[in-house]
């Protein structure tokens, strides 16, 4: 099975052991495990004792830490989950983990690239597409882009100058040329 990022600890919270952890919408309220993982190391997996929304995070007591100092250490550490369970976001909302690797191309079916990344702006997160040559391209997940997981695709039908494919294609080849 694989583990996915589900989130990242940022905080200690009081001073029994509970820690904060940002980046996930609820997927912490119905797992019994988690793994946590800093760097490089391998991902320990860890018993949830308790979850619930506490403002912009999600609260997590976990087993084997007790107290402040504990919680403190683990923050930077990423959490994970078995992919298998987390069942479906619901709709209209995916997991990071669906989205990785997808290849994104317009409704025209011209290809944009693939999903490399995520930022997590608070509004409207934004997919990270990396098209052929290197070239990043920031694709807001907005009404315009369809997610088609069965299909392998994310389809976008993006507003005037969003993608300027044509514009970077020219960038690529050493900028605008005469006569052009």
């Amino acid at each position: 099975m694989a583990l996915v990022r589900i989130g990242k600890v940022v905080r200690a919270i009081g001073l029994d052991g509970w820690v904060g952890v940002a980046g996930t919408d609820g997927a912490l309220g119905d797992l019994a495990t988690v793994a946590l993982r800093r760097g490089e190391e391998e991902a320990r997996e860890r018993t949830v004792l308790d979850a619930r929304p506490q403002g912009r995070v999600w609260a997590m007591l976990l087993d084997g830490v007790a107290d402040r100092s504990a919680a403190e250490a683990l923050v930077g550490s990423e959490v994970l989950a078995e992919r298998d369970d987390l069942g479906e976001a619901g709709e209209g909302l995916h997991f990071w983990a669906d989205l990785d690797g997808l290849a994104v191309v317009t409704v025209s079916g011209e290809a944009v690239g693939r999903v490399t990344g995520l930022l997590e702006t608070g509004a409207a997160d934004v997919l990270v597409v990396t098209a052929e040559g290197g070239r990043e391209v920031l694709v807001p997940l907005a009404p315009y882009v369809k997610v088609e997981r069965e299909a392998g695709r994310i389809v976008v039908d993006p507003p005037d100058g969003l993608l300027d494919l044509e514009a970077s294609r020219s960038e690529e080849k050493g900028g605008p040329q005469r006569g052009e």
